[in-house]
């Protein structure tokens, strides 16, 4: 399965759409870095991780704001991956470019990425989707001009 995104992945939430979008950049240039120099691999790995870890933020603040009722379950998914992402760069720093570290970027992430986003993101957006329905689409003042849920 390749690491890029696919169109059946819209959430049609602007924000978290760019940003899944985005990340699968990123790992793809990962993946296209693997049989190159470990300099490159490490940037990419480098670029992909600040990106996931600014998207499971942006994401856990929606969640908090809207009181997700799922939102401890949603939090463990993104704790259990990035403690993994966290095993597989440890791997990398002490073995170099293996075929784990090889399988993880060009499998094993895009996979929990594509699992992550229809199996959590999609209902969390389906619920922010019927709360902001459910408020007439109102702001609230702090929320920097952004709507909530």
């Amino acid at each position: 399965m390749p690491v890029d995104w696919s169109p059946e992945l819209t959430l049609n939430d602007e924000l978290l759409d760019t940003q899944h979008v985005d990340l699968f950049r990123k790992l793809e240039a990962a993946a296209g870095a693997i049989d190159g120099p470990r300099e490159t691999l490490d940037a990419t790995l480098a670029a992909f991780a600040d990106g996931l870890m600014a998207h499971l933020a942006e994401e856990e603040r929606l969640m908090d704001e809207a009181l997700y009722p799922e939102r401890i379950r949603h939090k463990s998914a993104h704790e259990l991956f990035v403690a993994d992402f966290e095993r597989m760069r440890t791997e990398l720093r002490a073995s170099g470019p293996t075929p784990l570290v090889g399988d993880w970027v060009r499998r094993r992430i895009p996979e929990w990425l594509r699992f992550h986003i229809r199996v959590n993101d999609q209902p969390l957006v389906a619920w922010l989707l019927r709360r902001r329905s459910q408020d007439g689409g109102r702001r609230r003042k702090d929320d920097g001009g952004r709507r909530l849920s």
